[in-house]
């Protein structure tokens, strides 16, 4: 054993059937643990207080320079963005947007918050589903917000956010217009969870929204697209996609939300996420563009997945909203989604979790199944020794 080790923590209440700690991943520095034959003396290791169930009696702690253990913390509709051999990811945290950067796929080397919303503004609650991405030498961050604090979520708009670098400072750019008037910019419509294509030259946003406006959250909601003029400035938006297909039926809204880009040789795809993220019946479908010469703004250049391409299994549920990257040698292809780690809890009980996946001799996508919480192989390139 030595400093940089891998380190995994379980919890057991007979030491016989072990359960991943959450976000228990972490780097080791020696100095600060006792000789490795005294790690199990009890009070060594200590979880909650005298009020914690028995459930937590037993802690296990494993160290592998090869392994890491899903899920990697808690949160929701995770994003990862690799720029010049670093990973940026970006989520909420204590009323605001917090930023990682690391040279692994499975920890965080630093770790900031970035900006936090103003007070009595049109951003100032509701914050959703955070996106940064470097575009032509400059950072944004993506994201929705509300000027109401809570339900009913009828007034989600996204605003984006400009910086020189990652960590900022950030000057907030104010709020798109995600409307059918972007000249006279009346009626601004519903929109989250906004995302870039970059393709030939140009850059696409693709994002959730609503065809007209209601005072009521209980709204189907379409994928629509728009070319960006500028990083804040979109032109007309177009209806991309609506959940027509079965298996992107069955709650008391029909939506599709969270589109996230896959590009892989010549392929460009947008992966996206259906049935209702409260519910174990979250999953993925795929638009896949017809070919490279194809016009992203019209919709029938996009072919969608016939079935799911990512969904749950009778162990692991709600499994959605997920972005993509590569490993650090680039020989490997890693999703980055979040599931449930139970069927109830609604959207509290949300987990990020990494897994493996590759592409088929038609060239999509194959996910696999998920597999939730437990220990994985690290991604290829991850030093061995850190």
């Amino acid at each position: 054993v030595s400093d940089g080790c891998y380190a995994s923590f379980y919890r057991s209440s007979d030491r016989k059937n072990w359960t991943p700690l959450p976000a228990a991943n972490q780097q080791l520095n020696v100095s600060y643990l006792p000789p490795w034959d005294r790690a199990f003396r009890p009070g060594l290791i200590h979880i909650g207080d005298e009020n914690t169930p028995a459930e937590f009696t037993y802690c296990r702690l494993d160290y592998n320079h090869q392994t890491f253990t899903n899920p990697l913390r808690r949160g929701a509709d995770p994003y990862i963005v690799k720029q010049d051999g670093k990973y940026y990811t970006i989520f909420n945290k204590k009323g605001g947007f917090t930023v990682t950067e690391s040279r692994f796929l499975t920890r965080f080397e630093k770790e900031e918050t970035v900006w936090t919303p103003p007070e009595n503004a049109w951003n100032s609650y509701n914050l959703w589903a955070p996106e940064i991405h470097p575009i032509n030498g400059k950072w944004y961050i993506y994201y929705a917000a509300s000027v109401h604090n809570g339900t009913p979520f009828y007034a989600q708009r996204t605003g984006v956010l400009e910086a020189d670098n990652p960590f900022g400072p950030y000057t907030d750019k104010g709020v798109l217009y995600t409307g059918d008037d972007p000249e006279r910019q009346k009626d601004n419509c519903w929109a989250i969870d906004m995302t870039v294509l970059p393709y030939k030259g140009k850059n696409y946003a693709v994002w959730s929204g609503w065809e007209t406006l209601h005072d009521h959250h209980d709204v189907d909601q379409y994928l629509y697209i728009a070319e960006l003029i500028n990083p804040w400035t979109l032109g007309k938006r177009i209806l991309l996609s609506k959940p027509e297909l079965e298996w992107e039926k069955g709650d008391h809204i029909l939506l599709q939300e969270g589109p996230q880009i896959l590009q892989h040789k010549e392929d460009v795809f947008i992966i996206y996420s259906t049935r209702g993220s409260w519910s174990e019946h979250y999953k993925l479908g795929q638009l896949r563009l017809k070919s490279p010469d194809s016009d992203p703004l019209n919709p029938a250049s996009w072919i969608k997945s016939e079935k799911p391409v990512f969904q749950g299994t009778p162990t692991v549920h709600g499994v959605g909203h997920a972005s993509t990257t590569t490993s650090p040698d680039d020989k490997e292809y890693w999703i980055y989604y979040h599931s449930k780690l139970s069927l109830d809890g609604g959207w509290d009980n949300r987990h990020v979790y990494l897994q493996k996946f590759t592409f088929g001799k038609d060239g999509n996508p194959v996910f696999g199944e998920p597999k939730g919480g437990g220990v994985m192989t690290r991604p290829s390139g991850e030093n061995t020794h850190n």
